[in-house]
């Protein structure tokens, strides 16, 4: 049988068990209210919260873009175990207060904790509508690295805009069949398909201290430049990345939801103390997978980079039948992380335009069953209008998570500073908000995307978090006066 036949077979068994927990999570709802569908019921436990916010958290913008990054920048990209350890870290600074807020006031979206800290309708809107912005940015590029796997891995058999679409298509129905708690087992499944996947890969396709002294050796000759020291400017840009995406992966919608599914703070705790060993797991493993295929990609361009993993992956499978086994794993795990954070994305998209934006204003009498239906139609909108973006990519997948990062960094302060800082008010936080977005949008449209080596989304968060102060200074002096006279 045929490679590419035997990969057919095993995802649609892999995607008929996912459907088939769609509708067993269906049939395991206890209401139809928003905090059963979006949220589980709120009883999510350590084991499920861990396995959920690992495949959420490491998506295609992890999977794909490392070995891409090695492949195309060198050795120097082993700065991006500091990402998902700094997202981590960032965690641990806010999410067990928030927490304790959101069980006390029944949280189900982000706008919940924006309307109770700081009470201003339209500050909840302008960062819904952030949120909505880099969702779908997100969502974007769950879709294209879908493509990018399905005809990697089959060498083109299977074309691009069949893995865009088939794959959207199966998301789309547990994720409204069962909701968060479909979602949640659908990620304990994928979570350790992936960790099976890829260290079993690893262990079998890593080289010897011999081929390791021959890559450094080929790079030492063909690209010097990939295995040298980096750069000042080159450390300066990563580190700024790291910091940038680790502020504004920690307050990721999905994430700020999971936070408040989880069972009790203890359970948090535990899950997010877990999450800090993943990096080691995962990225280091995919950071060495990149080294050993930089001799596989001379003279390929950065677009067609994104494919790096899927084509290698067709050739270690080749090498033995355990490796071959290993691979269909990889492939399924690696479509799996990538469904988990799609399916993930586009129930938070769903709930905040479904109970935020639209609950607030056309549909605001409506029931939570309403509001659920209403999401669940929003879904299905938003993903087919996404698939067809998608269908003709017009940017790498790093390029994507650039542009998401630069905005969604400006989220940050909402949580951090809201959670931390009683002297920030509503007023100083919207101008902080606004200065901080214009100013990353329009320098990265622009093409700075980084200023004297750092991120410009990262200098458009000093001004952020400077005019929230500020603002909050003046206009808590300018009541104080009024309230005098």
């Amino acid at each position: 049988m045929e490679t590419t036949t035997i990969i057919l077979i095993c995802i649609a068994v892999y995607m008929l068990l996912l459907i088939a927990l769609g509708l067993y999570a269906n049939k395991k709802r206890t209401s139809n209210s928003l905090k059963d569908f979006y949220l589980a019921g709120g009883g999510l436990g350590p084991f499920v919260l861990l396995l959920t916010l690992y495949a959420t958290q490491y998506s295609s913008n992890t999977m794909l873009i490392v070995p891409a990054e090695v492949v195309n920048q060198g050795m120097g990209m082993i700065l991006v175990l500091g990402y998902m350890t700094a997202i981590v870290v960032l965690y641990l600074t806010f999410a067990p207060q928030l927490f304790k807020i959101s069980k006390q006031h029944d949280f189900i979206t982000p706008g919940d904790w924006f309307d109770k800290r700081f009470k201003m309708p339209s500050l909840t809107l302008v960062a819904n509508l952030i949120l909505v912005i880099v969702s779908v940015n997100f969502l974007l590029s769950q879709l294209i690295a879908r493509g990018h796997i399905a005809t990697g891995i089959t060498d083109g058999q299977i074309p691009y805009w069949a893995g865009v679409v088939f794959l959207a298509f199966i998301v789309i129905i547990y994720e409204t069949l069962g909701g968060m708690r479909a979602v949640a087992w659908t990620d304990v499944i994928q979570g350790l398909m992936l960790l099976i996947g890829l260290g079993g890969l690893f262990f079998i396709v890593v080289p010897d201290v011999d081929e390791l002294t021959e890559i450094s050796n080929w790079l030492i000759e063909n690209e010097p430049e990939k295995i040298g020291v980096p750069s000042f400017d080159f450390r300066m840009y990563w580190a700024s990345t790291v910091l940038m995406i680790g502020l504004g992966g920690a307050v990721y919608p999905q994430v700020i939801q999971r936070i408040y599914a989880a069972k009790t703070v203890k359970v948090l705790k535990q899950s997010l103390g877990a999450m800090v060993f993943m990096p080691l797991i995962t990225v280091l493993i995919l950071f060495l997978l990149g080294v050993i295929s930089i001799p596989h990609f001379i003279e390929v361009s950065d677009a067609s980079q994104d494919t790096a993993l899927p084509q290698m992956l067709q050739v270690w499978g080749q090498e033995s039948l355990l490796a071959f086994v290993l691979m269909i794993v990889v492939v399924l795990g690696l479509l799996a992380v990538i469904m988990s954070s799609a399916d993930s994305i586009l129930l938070s998209l769903s709930s905040i335009i479904s109970k935020d934006i639209l609950g607030k204003s056309i549909l605001k009498n409506s029931s939570d069953q309403q509001l659920a239906k209403t999401g669940k139609m929003i879904s299905w909108v938003i993903m087919f209008l996404i698939v067809l973006v998608a269908l003709q990519p017009k940017i790498t997948l790093w390029g994507l998570i650039e542009l998401k990062m630069q905005i969604m960094v400006q989220i940050a302060p909402l949580f951090i500073l809201g959670v931390h800082s009683k002297r920030v008010i509503s007023a100083g936080m919207m101008a902080g908000l606004i200065i901080g977005f214009l100013f990353s949008i329009t320098t990265f449209f622009m093409g700075y995307k980084t200023l004297a080596g750092i991120q410009s989304g990262l200098i458009g968060l000093l001004l952020n978090v400077i005019a929230c102060f500020v603002f909050s200074h003046f206009f808590r002096n300018k009541l104080n006066a009024g309230y005098e006279d």
